[in-house]
């Protein structure tokens, strides 16, 4: 999901376009500016919940790959360390 642009919205324009804005959101972010400058992203929830996904499945891979480099290097993980990492993922309750 990429955004080369974004529509650029005056924060002012958000009372008298509130329907036409919002219709947009499902396209793409929107880019709110006040006084010509950026002043805030408004993000329809599906794609800020996929944002979130994403960058959960990211951060666990991260993880599995800096557990890889250090058993590649030699160093191994207690049971603890790896039953804590797997809780703080949201792997384990």
């Amino acid at each position: 999901m990429t955004y080369p642009a974004m529509t650029a919205v005056p924060v002012t324009e958000l009372r008298t376009r509130q329907p036409e804005i919002f219709e947009e959101l499902k396209d793409a972010p929107i880019l709110l500016t006040r006084q010509g400058h950026g002043a805030g992203v408004l993000v329809h929830p599906d794609t800020w919940n996929q944002l979130i996904e994403d960058l959960r499945h990211y951060q666990r891979l991260a993880r599995i790959e800096r557990a890889r480099r250090d058993l590649d290097a030699g160093n191994a993980y207690t049971y603890e360390q790896v039953e804590a990492m797997l809780k703080a993922d949201g792997l384990l309750p």
